[in-house]
């Protein structure tokens, strides 16, 4: 069961990539196009759905690493395609040079959106304030609202770097209200990372929902738990 949006609620904070922006289908894209500029099939045995794949394996990885603040931007950003070219068995000395740049040139301004974000994002913000609560990178996720049209609807951004705190730390949470210039009970939160944002908004006692168009729900006993979500409008009509 999902809960409807209390009364007092006056400002909707969303993450980002996942949630609205299809950050996998954009990679997806983004990788397919390097595999073929580079020619990687030249060196290597892994067909370009095996190194997607083995890819975002290696990038998560990484990802919970600098979350918990194990590893620099600089280090996630470089190292998640060395070490995916490692795996694959291209030699150092032949893997492409600064190919992470190239793919953060490609990923962000690709457009490709979760269903029904725009029209959920244009019903919400006819009754409510809207924030997008990010762990990515400030000049990247810019790029990704800006491109995408989501930006025309938000009020402002807080970002993992700029903060220099990420989800689910609590401290995150309460920067974005205390921006907002409002109190919890006033904010519903929704993400589809259950332990960066699910775990994160109702540890800042913020009735979270989350967002899953997989198979199946996940249950909560916590007080702050709103529910799952499947469909974008729907959400913006709780």
């Amino acid at each position: 069961m999902i809960r409807s949006f209390p009364p007092s609620v006056k400002w909707v904070f969303l993450d980002l990539d996942n949630t609205l922006w299809d950050f996998d289908g954009n990679a997806n894209e983004a990788l397919k196009e390097l595999y073929k500029r580079h020619r990687l099939h030249l060196h290597t045995d892994y067909h370009v759905d095996q190194f997607v794949a083995l890819y975002q394996d290696v990038n998560a990885a990484y990802w919970k690493r600098y979350e918990k603040g194990e590893v620099s931007k600089e280090v996630l950003r470089s190292a998640r395609f060395t070490d995916t070219f490692d795996l694959m068995g291209i030699p150092a000395a032949i893997q492409p040079a600064d190919v992470w740049q190239e793919y953060l040139d490609i990923c962000p301004i690709m457009t490709r959106l979760m269903p029904n974000a725009l029209e959920a994002l244009q019903l919400l913000s006819q009754r409510f304030k809207l924030a997008l609560l990010t762990n990515g990178f400030e000049v990247t996720q810019r790029i990704k609202i800006e491109a995408s049209g989501i930006g025309e609807y938000v009020d402002f951004m807080v970002t993992s770097e700029a903060l220099g705190v990420a989800k689910p730390n609590r401290d995150f949470f309460n920067h974005a209200m205390v921006k907002a210039g409002c109190k919890s009970d006033e904010v519903v939160y929704l993400g589809d990372t259950w332990d960066t944002d699910v775990e994160g908004g109702m540890g800042a006692e913020l009735l979270t929902y989350w967002y899953h168009l997989g198979e199946g729900e996940r249950q909560s006993e916590n007080v702050f738990f709103g529910g799952t979500v499947k469909d974008l409008l729907a959400f913006a009509r709780l």
